[in-house]
Formats: C-alpha cells, structure tokens, sequence
C-alpha cells in the first residue's frame, strides 16, 4: 500500500532531475523546480543571486512561485551563470554590420583640396543665399573646376551623400562586470579582436560603443568599433591617450 508523505511547513522538497543548457558564448544556464508549504512559500523561496546545490558558478536570476489547490505551492528558479576561465573570450562570437549615413556633399573627399572661400561659398548657396554682403553674387566667385562641380550638384538639389558605415561586433560572457579600463576606451581608435575586415585607403576603426547584460552571474559584454572615411579618425582628437 502506497505511504503518502505531506508537505510539512517549513520544509524545501527539491524535485529530481533538472536542466542544464550551455549556450554558444559559454552562458550556463539550468532551471530547478521546488515544492513547500505554502505556507512558507515566501519564507524558503530562493533570492536572485542564490547559488545552485550543484553547480556553484550559476546563481538564481529568476524566480517563478505557483500557489496551487491546496496547501502546496511550486518555486520554479532559473540560474544563469558563467564558468571562471583562464581564457573569458574563448566563446566569444563576431559580427560585421554595413549601413549607409548621409554625410555633407563637401565632407566628400573629392571634394578636400577646394579652396578654403569656394568652400565658404558654397556652404552659403547650398543653404539658400545668393549674394555676399556686399551684394555680389556667390556662385560667380566659385572659378575651379571643382568648386564648378560641386555647385552643379548643388545647384540639382545634392548637397549631401551616402558614406558606407562598416560597425563590428564583438560578444561573450564572463563572470564580472565591464570594468573602466574597457570604458576608458570609447570614442578612442582602437584595434577590434577577430577576424574584423581589413580597412583600405588609410581607413582605421573608433571604439563606438559598449553595452552590457546581467542574468544571474553571467554578464554579456558587446563592443563595437565603427570604420572612419578615408584617411582615418583624426588621431588629434581621436587619440589612444
């Protein structure tokens, strides 16, 4: 004949077997279910941040509590974390995005030896004004062949292009946060890890951008490193230091 065993207040049965899933970045992540009194549901439940019975790198991130029919009620806890490894960016996963930013029709490089005037000029037609202060007209002071060409584009409407924007990626989890000296860097030429795409005519890369997500004991760390326009980031304002 079959014993049945209450639930006693103030007892946390653990229920066997659990998973345990490892994702592509080295996050491990495993939930577990509970049952108690409910009575001492909210007493015994597991806090964010308690460590797994077995595991002990993993820690709850999540916790999901269901009062049922009569005196019972299931803790569900989710743990997430991340193992210590000498090497963190073992796992660590790459990707490439290309877009298009519209840029000022001057800022092109074609367009970087026009005289410092024509280019003053041009500005003030592109924005509206035909005459100087004086009273003369604007366009009959653009004489080179190059100012000549940047105002037809300008006089049909064109007065800015598309620039192609190649940002790349990097991600992984660890088992801390992001620290300053990887912060210090932002906005700062920088050289990104991996297989990142090799630059041509003097093109370098910019530390653009960082962002970071926490579940349980594991943090995602992603960087990203934005592509300059020919000739580079201007090291003067751009610098290591």
């Amino acid at each position: 004949m079959p014993t049945h065993v209450a639930i006693q207040p103030g007892r946390l049965y653990p229920q066997p077997g659990y998973t345990v899933q490892i994702d592509k970045e080295g996050k491990w992540t495993s939930t577990l279910i509970f049952l108690c009194h409910r009575t001492s549901a909210v007493a015994l439940t597991p806090r964010p941040g308690a460590p797994h019975p077995e595991i002990g790198f993993i820690v709850v991130s999540q916790v999901t509590i269901t009062f049922n029919e009569g005196d019972l009620a299931e803790i569900v806890c989710q743990y997430a974390g991340v193992e210590d490894k000498d090497d963190e960016k073992e796992n660590a996963q790459f990707s490439m995005g290309l877009s298009l930013s519209e840029e000022p029709l001057l800022s092109h490089i074609r367009y970087k030896d026009l005289p410092v005037k024509e280019r003053e000029y041009l500005k003030l037609i592109a924005a509206g004004k035909d005459k100087d202060d004086q009273g003369n007209k604007l366009r009959d002071k653009v004489t080179s062949d190059r100012g000549k060409e940047a105002l037809a584009k300008i006089d049909r409407g064109q007065t800015s292009y598309y620039s192609p924007r190649v940002t790349w990626r990097e991600s992984w989890v660890r088992n801390r946060p992001v620290e300053a000296e990887e912060l210090n860097k932002m906005g700062k030429i920088d050289t990104p890890e991996g297989p990142a795409p090799a630059l041509a005519d003097g093109r370098n890369w910019l530390r653009n951008g960082c962002t970071q997500n926490q579940d349980g004991k594991a943090f995602r760390l992603e960087l990203e490193w934005l592509a300059s326009e020919r000739e580079g980031w201007d090291s003067q304002i751009y610098a290591h230091t």
